[in-house]
């Protein structure tokens, strides 16, 4: 007998064409609470499926099967039409329908995400008696919040008009033309109440979570104009961040998933790190991550060019979103050592080069809305592969070699590949978009950061070890080039971003640690030593940010530290006429303990609590407490931990 091949008829195939579920209350036990909706959805799905295979014939006998593959074996396989993905999965299909999951959702189409201000789900909620009481009562408190905190509608299209001019260019988590059309429709026709009986509170929640990135990133002189005081943006930033948290958990969002709470949590990002918010919105963050898998937007690859406008803006909603969320997750590998995000997307998921108003695909030599985020995205992507490439190296050497190779790639990208519109290099532009020319000293400053990352588990050992010379080296550079941009006079009717404040605290980290491997004779010393003192100064105006006061705060604590050291250094070293000769530069970081500093600076900083009075020895320091050191600063000041600044994830 010939040999069997397994073809596509046979893969798909079952020999049992009755349906699954002819009988509704065996399939879900009874006196099932399920909602009529979602049994119709499943028992329909069904039947589509059933109606499907029986349609492409099922072959039965070990007859039928040769012929089949006989058949098979004879047409060429460029020739066979494609088959459904849920035809060939369909047991899978049918046991997230079972669970109350979709899989492979189109959300484009899909009305619960396209809804706007409308409330769309077949959801039924059951709770009764007492605890149906309780929660009522603090909706309805919750409620009372939320509309005390919205906005006059003046202000409102105020506020949505800055963020989508101002803002957007940095995150691109959400379409501009849909968020307008849906708030002229909760305007219109909700009259902007939060106590709408149907009211959508998922895109509540992207609604204030954009007023808390417009609060957060306006200029004072920008305040000034739209009427508020200065005194009122750091308390409706957290309010309205707040609002948004609130929003979320009343629309049960971890339930229920759209494609409105990732955009309200991606855009909370740009505040959360600014109002002390950071441990909050990595957790949120990692929720949106898997929400959005949920939805299907890694698989939102090449357009089809049959969509309409309406179609295409959507998906390049949901795209652009997703990148965003990589972004996050890609820009905190170096701190956490692994990444939830596959880096696979970056290869798959690529936002067009247009803007929202008329989708027009333009070259990359054209700014866009997207053009920031889709290149910022491609250094992101350099961050899983040098992490890959680490991981398989057992030495030192090796683990550098991949450094050095990434560094190359990090330099290629931020010189050949950058638009030029992008470039430092290349004249400002008075033509075009103004978020071009915030868009390059943001980048700029990014980029740097970016190198010190690479580098970072070699910053200790470069100030001690020559093998290692070029890494500290690199990350001098780097941190001056932070400085020169964000110590530069800024459009003062521009955004103010917060990674200004967050990579200066890393450049003043890197020249400080520097400055304890020189002798104060050194040139250098005192060049840094200003720096870090301008960086100071610079944080001290952002006086609202938690990020520039606890940078202010660790920066003074530290230089004060390092002062007191080289005093003691030079009596030290005071010798008679005839004595030894002074200690070399190198040794004075053993004047400085900087695991006492780390829990001295912790400790003041109100990070953790003081321990008990205990009589224990001062620690010897090694050349590994540089990185204890790194690990204990945040995320954002370009080091590895989760206590001074709580936990920063994104650029």
């Amino acid at each position: 007998m010939p040999r069997r091949h397994a073809g596509l008829a046979e893969s798909c195939a079952r020999e049992d064409t009755t349906p699954c579920f002819e009988n509704p209350s065996i399939a879900f036990g009874e006196g099932s609470q399920t909602a009529d909706g979602v049994v119709q959805a499943l028992l329909q799905r069904v039947a589509h499926l059933e109606a499907k295979l029986r349609e492409q014939g099922t072959p039965q006998s070990d007859h039928d099967y040769q012929d089949a593959a006989e058949t098979q074996s004879e047409v060429d396989n460029d020739t066979v039409p494609p088959v459904d993905g849920d035809d060939c999965d369909a047991a899978t299909v049918l046991e997230f329908l079972a669970w109350g999951r979709h899989k492979d959702v189109d959300f484009s189409t899909a009305p619960e995400h396209q809804s706007g201000p409308l409330q769309h789900t077949l959801r039924i909620d059951h709770s009764s008696g007492q605890a149906a009481i309780l929660t009522e009562t603090s909706t309805r408190a919750q409620l009372d919040f939320l509309e005390a905190l919205m906005p006059n509608r003046s202000h409102l299209y105020q506020l949505i008009r800055y963020h989508n001019d101002f803002v957007l260019w940095y995150h691109n988590s959400y379409s501009s033309k849909i968020l307008l059309d849906d708030l002229n429709t909760f305007i219109e026709r909700y009259h902007g109440s939060v106590r709408y009986e149907h009211l959508n509170l998922q895109w509540l929640a992207l609604l204030f979570a954009i007023l808390t990135g417009s609060m957060t990133c306006a200029s004072s002189s920008t305040l000034e104009k739209w009427g508020f005081s200065s005194n009122e943006q750091p308390t409706l930033s957290q309010k309205w961040y707040e609002a948004s948290v609130i929003c979320l958990n009343l629309s049960n969002y971890i339930e229920i998933h759209t494609i409105y709470s990732v955009q309200a949590i991606a855009t909370l990002t740009i505040s959360a790190h600014v109002i002390g918010k950071s441990n909050s919105q990595a957790v949120l963050l990692a929720s949106a991550g898997k929400i959005a898998q949920t939805l299907g937007l890694h698989r939102l690859g090449s357009e089809s060019t049959d969509l309409s406008i309406e179609q295409l803006r959507k998906r390049e909603a949901g795209k652009r979103v997703l990148t965003q969320l990589c972004t996050q997750d890609w820009f905190q590998i170096p701190f956490s050592e692994t990444y939830a995000l596959s880096s696979s997307y970056s290869r798959v998921v690529r936002p067009l080069n247009c803007n929202d108003e008329d989708m027009a695909i333009k070259p990359l030599s054209a700014p866009t809305q997207t053009s920031y985020c889709n290149f910022r995205y491609d250094i992101a992507a350099l961050m899983p592969e040098l992490l890959d490439a680490t991981n398989n190296c057992n030495t030192l050497y090796t683990k550098y070699e991949q450094v050095l190779r990434f560094d190359d790639k990090m330099r290629k990208l931020a010189t050949a590949s950058i638009p030029t519109f992008l470039s430092s290099d290349a004249p400002l532009h008075t033509q075009g978009p103004n978020y071009t020319n915030w868009g390059r000293r943001s980048l700029t400053i990014c980029a740097a950061h970016k190198i010190i990352m690479i580098h970072r588990k070699f910053v200790g050992l470069s100030f001690t070890n020559s093998a290692f010379a070029f890494t500290r080296r690199t990350c001098l550079a780097a941190a001056k080039t932070i400085l020169r941009e964000a110590l530069a006079v800024p459009d003062k009717h521009g955004p103010v971003i917060w990674i200004e404040q967050a990579f200066t605290i890393a450049a003043g980290i890197i020249l400080s640690l520097d400055s304890v491997h020189r002798a104060p004779s050194e040139r250098e010393f005192k060049e840094h030593k200003q720096l870090v003192a301008d960086a100071i100064g610079y944080l001290r105006a952002f006086s609202h940010s938690k990020i520039a006061m606890r940078g202010v705060q660790l920066l003074f604590f530290l230089q004060q530290k390092l002062g007191k050291t080289v005093s003691d250094g030079s009596k030290k070293r005071h010798r008679p006429l005839g004595g030894e000769a002074p200690e070399l530069p190198r040794k004075r970081q053993r004047a400085l303990n900087m695991q006492a500093f780390i829990k001295d600076a912790s400790q003041n900083l109100g990070v953790t609590s003081p321990p008990p009075p205990v009589a224990e020895e001062a620690l010897v320091i090694e050349d590994d407490s540089w990185d204890s050191f790194m690990d204990l600063l945040g995320t954002h000041a370009g080091f590895e931990g989760e206590y001074l600044f709580e936990n920063f994830y994104t650029t």
